[in-house]
């Protein structure tokens, strides 16, 4: 039987069969000439010789389906940005038309109108600036903006600065639609919508406007209901009413804070817990109750002195009354004196920022988070190691320490930093 019948058939062409039939197959030997195999041109004397004809056909052919695979899916996932990109250019469209169809309302908004459109816009805000929908130019870039833009509150979330110039430019208009809707009169700015509208600013990375929203959050004038034309009432931004809640201004922050936007963290402590509403909220929450005690400290204290001066027989009955009467406020006096200088005079939850000298307690105690909030500002433009504390210089280290000297605080206190003691 010829060695042609017990060969295996294979898709080759018939003079490479011929040739095959008439030459015993032989293990190739190392040359430093061309070798005769067409097929293995590409390899080096030393792979031939390492390696096996069966085993190079096969890495072979695994790395051309490797190439291909990889191409395949960088072509698809060419495809799905262009498509999701198309998708997001449809999608902020739609956000357009819903903002467009609240400011062309004749009649007052309700809350729930507001809270719908602004919750469209924060839905876009996390779409633009999610990381499966950048376009990745190259593996090597790819993996370095991955690394640049981790976060620690959200692993795929990513800053706007590294997005592409389409996908800014549809941040920076949803931004805008959202702060049309914010400044359009007849919507009356309530809690929960100044909350979301800080939320998608957050999500955007744009801190500008948040003052201002602020500050409108406080003295926009409010619809009359019902009226037609719509007639507006002025508001008074001292009011408790008119406070901006403590958690919403501390997002703010965080939010001009990341931003690493100076200016707009300076203004939103200006225009938040510098406030006299602020400070009168913060009276209502946390003093009102204890002052109101101490108030009716006397008639109580009279009151249980007038029923001990009974149990007792030894002096009269009016002088015992005043005694028992003397010795509890006297009691009371001191005790809530040294509670009042302990929690006003406390300081270890200061960082950078402390009072200067001279500065009244009660101010020191209803101002305390208008203080935290410059120490946070000073914390991130500062050198985070202590030991470097004190060697920042620059515009906005100078701007910083200016306007925490004129807030009556001091930045850096030499007797307060290690090893100054």
């Amino acid at each position: 039987m010829s060695r042609r019948v017990l060969q295996p058939q294979a898709n080759i062409c018939q003079f490479c069969d011929f040739m095959i039939a008439q030459k015993p197959l032989v293990r190739p030997q190392f040359r430093p000439q061309r070798s005769v195999y067409p097929t293995r041109t590409f390899s080096t004397g030393r792979r031939i010789c390492s390696q096996k004809p069966s085993n190079t056909s096969s890495s072979t052919s695994r790395g051309e389906k490797e190439a291909v695979a990889s191409t395949s899916s960088q072509a698809q996932k060419v495809n799905s940005t262009k498509r999701s990109v198309v998708e997001l250019e449809n999608a902020i469209g739609e956000v357009r038309q819903t903002c467009n169809s609240l400011l062309n309302l004749e009649r007052i908004p309700s809350e729930g109108d507001t809270l719908y459109v602004l919750g469209k816009c924060e839905a876009m805000a996390k779409l633009i600036t999610l990381d499966d929908t950048i376009p990745v130019k190259s593996g090597r870039d790819g993996a370095a903006s991955a690394l640049l833009s981790l976060d620690e509150s959200d692993p795929k979330r990513i800053s706007v600065a590294n997005i592409s110039s389409g996908l800014r430019q549809m941040a920076d208009e949803l931004s805008n639609l959202a702060y049309a809707v914010m400044k359009f009169p007849p919507v009356f700015i309530s809690p929960q919508v100044l909350q979301l509208y800080v939320e998608i600013q957050e999500i955007l990375g744009k801190p500008e406007t948040l003052p201002e929203v602020l500050l409108l959050y406080a003295s926009k004038p409010f619809p009359q209901e019902g009226s037609s034309p719509i007639r507006y009432n002025k508001q008074n931004p001292n009011k408790v009413a008119n406070a901006v809640p403590l958690a919403v201004a501390d997002h703010a922050l965080q939010t001009a804070i990341r931003a690493k936007n100076l200016t707009a963290a300076m203004d939103i402590i200006e225009m938040s817990y510098c406030t006299k509403a602020f400070h009168r909220a913060k009276f209502v929450r946390k003093g009102l109750l204890p002052a109101t005690g101490l108030a009716v400290t006397p008639v109580a204290a009279y009151s249980l002195a007038s029923q001990l001066s009974l149990l007792q027989t030894t002096m009269d009955s009016a002088m015992a009354t005043q005694v028992a009467f003397a010795g509890i406020l006297a009691y009371v006096g001191l005790t809530a004196t040294v509670g009042v200088v302990a929690v006003t005079t406390a300081n270890d939850q200061m960082d950078r920022v402390t009072w200067a000298q001279g500065v009244p307690l009660r101010e020191r105690w209803i101002r305390e988070e208008e203080r935290a909030a410059i120490d946070k500002v000073a914390g991130a433009w500062g050198f985070r190691e202590i030991w470097r504390r004190g060697e920042e210089e620059g515009e906005d280290w100078d701007l910083i320490k200016e306007w925490v000297g004129r807030r009556a605080m001091m930045l850096d206190r030499v007797e307060l930093m290690a090893g100054m003691e």
